[in-house]
């Protein structure tokens, strides 16, 4: 049974096929074939008002086939992804200073120069300190090597000096490649 119902779907789909393919479009009888029959589009049914066709057979008028369009394909607009900045490590601060064990020493006594080197307010050990004393005609130098607090000393007698002569003390450190320096002082009694 459902071999022959598909048989007859098939054929079915066979002669309307041929039917819509073949020019004259027409079925013979259109009572017989109920399948067939096509409801009537607004021009058939002003034929079938004014009359019959000339053969006798009414005329099957196509329906439009509709027509494909396109649709746009959406354009795609790129999207920029930010590159990550490279992460900073802050900058280390370096402080130098420098001060003298007095401000008025007398003449002919031992005067000492300290410096302080600190990364960060944390003293740095091991870096050398040089020291120029600069009288009034001639500098004089004094290295050193700080400690632990990042303190280095050095100490001069005063014996070139006249009462009340300004001296200078520039104290340098070099540390990692670069150079720091802090200047300080004392005048004579």
């Amino acid at each position: 049974m459902g071999a022959v119902s598909a048989l007859a779907c098939v054929l079915l789909a066979f002669e309307l096929a041929l039917y819509f393919a073949l020019p004259w479009r027409t079925a013979p009888d259109a009572r017989r074939s109920p399948w067939l029959a096509a409801s009537p589009t607004p021009a058939a049914a002003a034929r079938a008002t004014r009359g019959p066709s000339p053969t006798g057979w009414p005329t099957a008028t196509p329906s439009p086939v509709p027509t494909a369009t396109r649709t746009p394909t959406p354009t795609r607009t790129p999207t920029l992804t930010p590159t990550p900045l490279p992460t900073l490590r802050p900058v280390a601060r370096i402080e130098v200073t420098a001060r003298m064990s007095s401000s008025s020493p007398r003449r002919g006594s031992v005067v000492t120069v300290y410096g302080q080197i600190t990364r960060d307010g944390e003293g740095i050990a091991g870096v050398p300190m040089r020291t120029d004393w600069e009288f009034r005609s001639v500098t004089l130098p004094c290295d050193s090597t700080t400690n632990s607090d990042g303190v280095a000393s050095c100490s001069l007698p005063i014996l070139l000096v006249a009462k009340g002569e300004y001296v200078t003390v520039q104290v340098t450190f070099t540390y990692e490649g670069q150079t720091y320096r802090a200047t300080t002082g004392f005048t004579p009694r």
